[in-house]
Formats: C-alpha cells, sequence, structure tokens
C-alpha cells in the first residue's frame, strides 16, 4: 500500500527539491501546502498531480487545513517551513495519528515545543526525524547525556567568516544573503551570516537528544562535509559526516516504504581533504559576546531568543537596526520578558510565544 505523504512548506526550497525527486521516483504526494507563494503553490498541484493542496495565508484555507488532518491517516508528514506556527498543525496530527513518521526541517518548532513536543511524539507512537543535517548525523548514535563529554556541530562559515577584511558594521543585505554554499529563504540566510542558526540548533540538539546545553559547541568545517563530532566521556570520538546535500536527509523518510529508490549519491565515499576543522575565533561576529550567556538560557528564554531574533530581523530588514546590532536588540529585549516557572503543555508554549507577540505585532 502506497504511503499518504503530506509535505507542509512546498514552495519553499526544500519543498521543491523534495517534489522534484519524487517525481522523478514515481512517488505520490497526497497533500501540500504553501503560504505567500499560491502561483508555484497551483503549479505544483498540477505538475505533481495533488489532489489535497492549502494555501496557509488565508485564514479559511488554515480551518480546512485543521479539518483535513483530523479526516486522515498521514504516513509521512514533512515540516519544511519556517516558523513555529507549525506547531498548532503538529498538535494537531498528534492527536490523531500513530506509527507516522515525522520529518521537520524547521528548527522554531522544535524549539517552541521543547520537552513537551517530545514527550508527545513519543506517547503517541510516532517517530521523530530531525531533518537539519547537522541533527540528522546523530540519529543512528547512541547518545547518553551521562556518558557524553562534549558535542560538537559545524558551521560552513556563512558569507563572512573567511572573509576577514569585511566590515560587518558596514555590510549590505544583498552581502549577507550572499552564502556561498547555498541558497536559502530570507531568515535563515540572516540566521546563517550572523551564527545565530547554531544558537538554534545547539537548543534544537540539545531538546531532540536531552543533552546539557553545556556540552555542546559549534566548530568551523568550510565545506560542511562533517556535521557532528560525539566526544565521549572516555575520550572516544566519532566524526559524521557526508555530502552537503539535503536530498541525503529528504529521502531518509521514505525508505522505510520506498527502500530500492535511486539516492542519486556517487560521489567519493570519503573525501579526506574536506574533514578539515577549526575554532570558532573571529571577534568580529556579536555571537562571540553573548555566547557563554546564550548557552545558560532556560527552555523559557529559547523561546523567547527565537521570537526576539524574528522581530530583530523584521526590524534589520525595514532599516531600524543595523545588521551589526540584531544580537544586540535580541539580548536587551530578552531581559524585559518575564517568563513562566514551567510548561505542562504545548499549549502553554503556544500562549507564551502569543504573548511575547503581542508586545511586537507590529514587526511580527
Amino acid at each position: 500500500m502506497k504511503p499518504k505523504i503530506l509535505i507542509i512548506g512546498s514552495t519553499g526550497k526544500l519543498g521543491v527539491k523534495l517534489l522534484n525527486y519524487s517525481k522523478i521516483n514515481k512517488i505520490n504526494i497526497f497533500c501540500i501546502t504553501g503560504y505567500k507563494n499560491t502561483n508555484l503553490l497551483n503549479l505544483q498541484k498540477k505538475k505533481y498531480n495533488v489532489r489535497n493542496y492549502f494555501k496557509l495565508s488565508e485564514k479559511k484555507e488554515i480551518y480546512k487545513f485543521k479539518l483535513f488532518l483530523t479526516k486522515y491517516k498521514i504516513d509521512i508528514i514533512y515540516f519544511l517551513d519556517y516558523g513555529y506556527k507549525s506547531l498548532i498543525y503538529l498538535n494537531i496530527f498528534l492527536k490523531n495519528n500513530s506509527n507516522s513518521l515525522i520529518a521537520i526541517a524547521n528548527k522554531e518548532m522544535i524549539i517552541a515545543g521543547g520537552e513537551n513536543l517530545i514527550n508527545k511524539i513519543n506517547k503517541s507512537k510516532n517517530t521523530l526525524i530531525p531533518l537539519d543535517s547537522e541533527h540528522f548525523s546523530l540519529i543512528n548514535t547512541k547518545i547518553n547525556n551521562k556518558e557524553l563529554k562534549k558535542i560538537y556541530i559545524t558551521a560552513s562559515g556563512g558569507p563572512f567568516y573567511f572573509k576577514k577584511n569585511v566590515d560587518l558594521k558596514k555590510v549590505k543585505l544583498n552581502q549577507v544573503l550572499a552564502h556561498p554554499k547555498w541558497k536559502m529563504g530570507l531568515n535563515n540566510s540572516i540566521d546563517s551570516s550572523n551564527f545565530i542558526n547554531k544558537i538554534l540548533e545547539i537548543y534544537e540538539l540539545s531538546i531532540l537528544f536531552n543533552i546539557n546545553l553545556n556540552k555542546i559547541d559549534f566548530l568551523i568545517n568550510q565545506n560542511a562535509y562533517i556535521h557532528s563530532i560525539v566526544v565521549s566521556k572516555h575520550n572516544i570520538i566519532s566524526i559524521n559526516c557526508f555530502d552537503n546535500d539535503m536530498l541525503i536527509t529528504l529521502i531518509a523518510p521514505l525508505l522505510k516504504y520506498y527502500p530500492n529508490i535511486d539516492l542519486k549519491h556517487k560521489k567519493t565515499f570519503l573525501d579526506y581533504k574536506i574533514l578539515k576543522l577549526e575554532k570558532f575565533k573571529d571577534k568580529r561576529f556579536k555571537i562571540n559576546k553573548y555566547l557563554t550567556i546564550l548557552k545558560k538560557l532556560t527552555p523559557q528564554q529559547q523561546i523567547s531568543f527565537m521570537i526576539l531574533n524574528n522581530i530583530a530581523q523584521k526590524k534589520y530588514i525595514s532599516g531600524e537596526i543595523k545588521y551589526n546590532s540584531i544580537l544586540d536588540f535580541i539580548m536587551t529585549n530578552l531581559k524585559n520578558i518575564k517568563t513562566p516557572i514551567k510548561f505542562t503543555s504545548i499549549n502553554d508554549r503556544l500562549k507564551f510565544i502569543d504573548s511575547i507577540n503581542s508586545n511586537y505585532e507590529n514587526y511580527y
């Protein structure tokens, strides 16, 4: 029996890649969703012969999609969008589905949902597959916080790290968005340029594998071939590498139902030339100033940091703050947010996020 596959965020970079691959391999997609790019969503519906599709920028479509999630048993659900709001859809999904694969490339959802989300996925007998390459590289590694000395994820360096003569106080938006390795959406490109994405990924890793924040750090691997390094308390080191191709992670959930599909990876099994690592030590980046503090934030503060980052991005794009002031804005406002002592449910977390957004509704 063919699986029912749902792609949330089909009009983004990853969604387009997954749909193209599915068509080549004759994999039927049951449902797709998009947001603002409704023209592309309509084209995808026709090109890939998708019967169910929803434009989640419209209230009526959101309502219909929520009903859809209660009506059908979905075997694989992909979250390839951006932002915490899809946590609402996942919360509905978990009430009506079990033994499904939940593939998430949306780190904001995981940070927003935290341990409440992980517990709910486990209790509902669903399986989470993180699609960020760093976290995906660890899914077959037995990680125990007590047995762990250190765990590293890697960063490629973005558009500025290896250009030491660039003054970050003077960079323009087109420079910020010009990632040397890959094309990403606006938000992810900004996060990658100033290393905020690594902080968010550290939070995500801590949640996914129940690891103390003080045991997690990041290193620079310019070629993005090494994705994670695990150091046990006995100093046994495991290095997880694979080609920098998101198809590797996107295909993984499909293998349960299509074990013989063409993986399309024909590069050298191990490329020794691109294993070079270096410690992050560039003082131009504001992340240096706040790194110690950021690795001590509570789950509530981590959510606040994530939301304030989105607000800061909006302010930067509109010209209200400068690029090199993004982190200063976040950290200044982080002090002013009163956080609850504990979250008891996903709904608690969503209400907390709404309370933050209500104070910054003009920007988010």
